[in-house]
């Protein structure tokens, strides 16, 4: 049995507040005689609250004269069943709250849930409930938020729970969250049930201390706080979406709670990244399905995104109300129905249903209705992931629909009572918590790094909107929207890693095949140096196993090295005497060296017919020209007199070492019509010097 503890007050919590002077709009119950399938597709696809489907009949709630008025002009007979549903819950909520205050007294029974509540939590119950998990279990439960608060600015508060929490980044994720839609009140109550269920019976040898171990979970209970804390306070009862009024601005509670606003807002399940736009979902303001006026337009799913992104889920359930199903993606008509893990995740989908004996399990498309950019889209064409859509607590209909008398959140989360028996939420979550933990189920990368270094898997990708109208009047067309992955673990004082991941090639939006994608996989010492980058590509069930950032021992030396090899000397043949003449010759050379630059020149050691070539006592009359090329140096200088020894003639240079490179020296020697010309040889003995300022 669960030891009772007042709830800490420090928690920075929110509660809604009834605006005084705000009118309130009004939701009015009404039954539709038409009960076909193409009546069912088009009244949802107008965007009406199709809240019951029945044999005999269909219900619908309508929030507003904009609601009343899209339904008369589809002819279909109706009639009106309750005209104000707004506080038609009233006595038995307060019925309930008040047995939960006695429950907590002392004074009446707890149920057999976990925590032996008997009546919905408030979000200020939600919040405070959560930081008390962090803090009697602080090895076991981190409290987090996600990236952006609420539009009106709450929080959003989840857990991850695991053992040795702090450092159970590289373990697979099971992602558990309630309250996309925020009547949709058990949904809260199963994720905070399963969180304590897995904690109370963290014992050796049971199954949720195996989970804990080998796995995390990650939940976020209300993922809608605004409407959730409307909705649960019975301010707008039946609401389903967020605060959104207008694109792009920040409203206000007086804003969300004006009676025209009163079924405005974004349904946050439409508006996810994949397919956004589809079919399913609703350009108009006041339709239930209303998809946002971009892909994750809403704060609360731009959140959920940058969750996702950081966190290795491999299976994830989205919880909802109230149909009576088990549902997998494909989630609209222009998915691939054939999906690229088609028999795994099929297999998965009809162990899971096992718990739900009776509930149609399947694709969106095949056992409901339509749905575009929802949270299995997302999970599965961004991650590869295994995400899955329960619609709980069938069975009522009117104001009780979306979230019966509490007695049916006991009953549906242990699968007992006559409606629900057998009938197991929490079967559910511990197969699908088991299922993520399954390493043939999504990949693993193992291997050794040094002890405290970081690992970070990223991998940046276009997610695929749906063929959808973006600018009135213009055509249709997809667009492609980024999301990068980016996760890290620290490497344990052991060196060595297990670190469970998705493949790195995604499913295909178009068709039942995966993308030839990779991860960037960069290791980084603790003062941020990044020793090693490289890349992982990796697939379902595939183990790798790497050695990363690890230095190894072998090397070498240089010695300093500057060599000068000359060829044979050049020679210009016979002069002509009485004819202005220019004469060629050249000569070979071999440079290798190990500094950092180099420079050929060339000078005449003769101090007294400098430059000159000579002929006993006689010289030339004018002065022996040099210049250098090589593959290597290039050009180099410009044909230029051959100096002294104090001023030599630079004639090629390198910017690095050099091995073996050939050089060309050429020599140019001009004889004017009237020099003198004396038999015999005219030489001269020069010298060649390659040196370094960088050795």
């Amino acid at each position: 049995m669960l030891q009772r503890t007042k709830l800490v007050a420090g928690l920075a919590v929110f509660a809604a507040l009834l605006v005084p002077g705000v009118a309130q709009g009004k939701t009015t119950l009404v039954e539709v005689e038409e009960t076909s399938h193409a009546a069912l597709h088009h009244l949802e696809a107008l965007g009406l609250d199709v809240t019951y489907e029945g044999d005999d009949r269909t219900e619908l709630m309508l929030h507003g004269p904009e609601d009343k008025e899209i339904l008369e002009d589809t002819g279909y007979a109706y009639k009106v069943l309750l005209e104000d549903m707004d506080g038609a819950n009233s006595t038995r909520i307060e019925r309930e709250d008040a047995a939960q205050a006695r429950a907590e007294a002392g004074i009446a029974p707890l149920s057999t849930l976990p925590t032996g509540r008997v009546a919905y939590r408030t979000l200020t119950d939600v919040n405070a409930e959560l930081q008390q998990l962090a803090t009697t279990y602080p090895d076991k439960v981190k409290l987090f938020t996600l990236s952006k608060t609420t539009l009106l600015g709450k929080p959003i508060y989840g857990v991850e729970v695991s053992h040795n929490v702090a450092t159970a980044g590289a373990k697979p994720a099971f992602l558990l969250s309630g309250a996309h839609h925020a009547r949709e009140w058990p949904t809260v109550e199963f994720t905070l049930e399963f969180i304590w269920d897995l904690l109370l019976n963290d014992k050796p040898g049971d199954d949720a201390s195996t989970l804990l171990e080998n796995g995390k979970l990650i939940a976020v209970p209300a993922v809608n706080p605004d409407g959730y804390d409307l909705s649960r306070s019975q301010q707008n009862e039946q609401k389903r979406k967020n605060c959104r009024i207008t694109a792009g601005v920040i409203p206000t509670l007086a804003d969300c709670m004006l009676a025209a606003n009163v079924n405005r807002g974004i349904d946050l399940n439409r508006n996810y990244l994949p397919f956004w736009g589809g079919p399913g979902s609703s350009t108009s303001a006041t339709a239930s399905n209303t998809r946002g006026e971009a892909p994750g337009s809403e704060p609360e799913i731009q959140g959920m995104i940058e969750l996702l992104n950081k966190s290795n889920v491999t299976v994830a359930i989205n919880n909802h109300t109230p149909d009576q199903r088990l549902l997998r993606a494909p989630s609209s008509s222009n998915e691939p129905q054939i999906v690229a893990d088609e028999v795994t995740y099929e297999a998965l989908l009809q162990r899971l249903s096992k718990n739900l004996p009776g509930w149609a399990a399947g694709p969106w498309t095949d056992v409901y209705y339509e749905a575009s950019s929802t949270a299995e889209q997302q999970a599965y064409y961004a991650y590869g992931a295994f995400g899955f859509t329960p619609e709980a607590t069938p069975g009522f209909s009117g104001a009780q629909t979306f979230h019966p008398p509490y007695e049916n959140v006991i009953n549906n989360y242990l699968g007992i009572g006559t409606r629900y028996a057998n009938q197991t939420m929490r079967g559910l979550y511990y197969d699908a918590f088991k299922a993520a933990t399954e390493a043939n189920l999504h990949s693993v990368l193992t291997g050794t790094a040094p002890a405290g270094t970081t690992l970070t898997l990223s991998k940046s990708t276009m997610l695929d909107s749906s063929n959808t109208v973006w600018v009135t009047g213009q055509p249709a067309q997809i667009r492609a929207f980024p999301n990068t992955i980016a996760q890290t673990i620290t490497v344990p004082s052991t060196g060595k890693f297990e670190w469970h991941i998705n493949p790195s090639g995604r499913p295909s939006q178009y068709n039942a095949t995966h993308l030839d994608e990779s991860y960037a996989l960069v290791c980084t010492a603790a003062d941020g140096t990044v020793l090693e980058r490289t890349t992982l590509k990796i697939a379902r069930g595939q183990v790798a196993n790497r050695s990363l950032c690890t230095a190894g021992g072998v090397g070498g030396t240089v010695p300093a090295t500057l060599g000068l090899t000359l060829g044979s000397g050049a020679t210009f043949g016979a002069f002509t005497p009485g004819v202005a003449k220019e004469y060629d010759a050249s000569a070979l050379a071999n440079v290798i060296s190990t500094a950092g630059n180099a420079a050929l020149a060339v000078s005449d050691p003769d101090p007294v017919n400098t430059g000159k070539l000579v002929n006993g006592a006689f010289a030339l009359a004018q002065p022996l020209r040099a210049a250098a090329s090589s593959p290597a140096g290039g050009a180099g200088a410009a044909l230029a007199a051959v100096g002294g020894s104090g001023s030599p003639t630079p004639l090629l240079t390198w910017a690095g070492p050099v091995s073996n490179d050939p050089v060309t020296v050429a020599f140019k020697q001009a004889i004017g019509a009237g020099d003198p010309l004396r038999t015999g040889t005219y030489s001269k003995t020069l010298t060649f010097t390659l040196s370094t300022t960088n050795p």
